[in-house]
């Protein structure tokens, strides 16, 4: 029994290195696969437009500045990315910001020359304020809600594109562990945020209407 063990429990070892292997090398290839754009493939919806497009992108609590680029899908159905690291791009296929829906925009986290646009945007907290300025002039600010970072090869794809009817903001940057035989980031981070509402001024108090003192003269 134990001669026939030993190898058998060899043999059980080396089949679960095997298949463990084989999961990690088909995972790293769909994050190789979803890499190649911003999400996976999702399909061009018709959008009608209620507002201006989007000229510039501004984070203040990450001191953030940056005129916007626009992005569309490419042949494979991906979200083309921004050629410059310091750049960042609206999904100019999708709702503008302000618009019924949510409005993507994509930056790089870095590059081999150093941090990119959205180098920081994992340390965005909650009610932290991203503004948008639109080509007509106009301002619409945006609250962050939540930042998660998920597997690419389980990108959120219908709560990052479609989401709900209400006027909304994504913004998406590489994230997670940095594989270096792939040379790519295993994840994406991403920023979701509400339209801000402004909280309403109080109004002040009322004054007591002040009593009068001394003497007064009547006249009858």
């Amino acid at each position: 029994m134990r001669r026939w063990w030993a190898p058998t429990a060899q043999a059980v070892t080396l089949v679960v290195v095997v298949l463990a292997g084989a999961v990690q090398i088909d995972a790293a290839q769909a994050d190789i696969a979803a890499d190649k754009g911003a999400g996976p493939a999702v399909a061009v919806r018709p959008v009608v437009r209620r507002v201006a497009p989007p000229v510039t992108l501004g984070i203040p609590s990450l001191k953030v500045t940056d005129r916007l680029l626009g992005l569309r899908k490419q042949r494979d159905g991906t979200l083309e990315v921004p050629a410059d690291p310091q750049r960042a791009g609206w999904y100019s296929q999708g709702p503008a910001p302000g618009d019924p829906g949510p409005a993507v925009i994509v930056g790089h986290v870095d590059s081999y020359r150093g941090p990119g646009i959205f180098n920081q945007v994992k340390t965005l907290k909650k009610n932290d304020l991203i503004r948008v300025r639109r080509a007509d002039g106009s301002l619409v600010t945006f609250s962050v809600t939540l930042v998660r970072t998920y597997a690419k090869r389980k990108f959120p794809t219908k709560l990052v594109y479609e989401g709900d009817r209400r006027p909304s903001l994504r913004l998406i940057t590489c994230g997670g562990e940095f594989d270096r035989r792939s040379k790519r980031y295993l994840s994406n981070t991403i920023v979701f945020a509400s339209l801000y509402q402004a909280p309403a001024k109080k109004k002040p108090a009322a004054r007591p209407a002040k009593r009068p003192t001394g003497f007064f003269t009547v006249s009858v």
